[in-house]
Formats: C-alpha cells, structure tokens, sequence
C-alpha cells in the first residue's frame, strides 16, 4: 500500500481505485489542507477514477470554505464516490451538512459502521 501523510490526514491507497483519507485526531481543515488532501490522493491514484472512504472518527473540523472545496468540481474530476465515516452525534451532524448544505457533485453517502461503508464503495467499484 502507498500512502501520504498530510498535516491533516494519513492518505492510503488501498488496492486499485480504492483510497482511504484518514483524518488525524482533532485536526481543523482549512482550505489550503483540503486541497493538500486531494493532491495527494490524485498522486495515489495517478489521476484515474477511485472510490475515498473519508474516516472522520477522530473529530476532525473543517472551514466552509474547506467543505465547499471537496463538494465541488476540482475533487469531482476523478472520484466516483465518497463513504463518510463518522462516530458520534457532532459526526452525523458534519456528515449531513456535508451532504445537504453543500451537495456534493459526486455520490456521497454517510456511515457510522465502516464495514457498510467499505462494501458500499467495493459494489460502486463492481459496477464499473
């Protein structure tokens, strides 16, 4: 497995289009740190399609404009989709309005358990 640690995340690719961005524990994400994240992960995956498991369980923060950044066109070019993987109520509450406030342009699901998360993606990645 190839990975890149960030000042924010621990980004592994996992097997073929398959990326995991580890957030670190408490970390606050502005927009220059989500762009770091997302160029490392297109340098993981070469520029091709791929599926991100974003695991936030160590309650990381971001800024809007941070948010607005990974829901929008420049993330969208090579992702096919995105599991959020939360722990907590304040978790579900940042998954949500990742989902609803800022609709991101690629399928984008919740979850709380990361084996549903994992099989979500794995059957995205079947299907292509």
């Amino acid at each position: 497995m190839n990975s890149i640690t960030t000042r924010t995340a621990i980004i592994t690719l996992e097997k073929e289009n398959f990326v995991r961005m580890t957030m670190l524990d408490e970390v606050y994400l502005d927009l220059k740190d989500m762009q770091e994240n997302h160029e490392a992960e297109n340098r993981l995956t070469n520029n091709q399609p791929h599926v991100v498991l974003i695991d936030t369980r160590l309650n990381s923060m971001s800024s809007d404009e941070a948010r607005r950044f990974s829901a929008g066109e420049e993330p969208a070019k090579y992702r096919i989709a995105v599991a959020l993987l939360f722990k907590g109520l304040a978790g579900r509450i940042g998954a949500n309005s990742m989902i609803t406030v800022y609709q991101p342009k690629v399928m984008t699901e919740k979850f709380n358990e990361e084996a549903k998360a994992i099989e979500w993606l794995n059957n995205i990645l079947e299907r292509k």
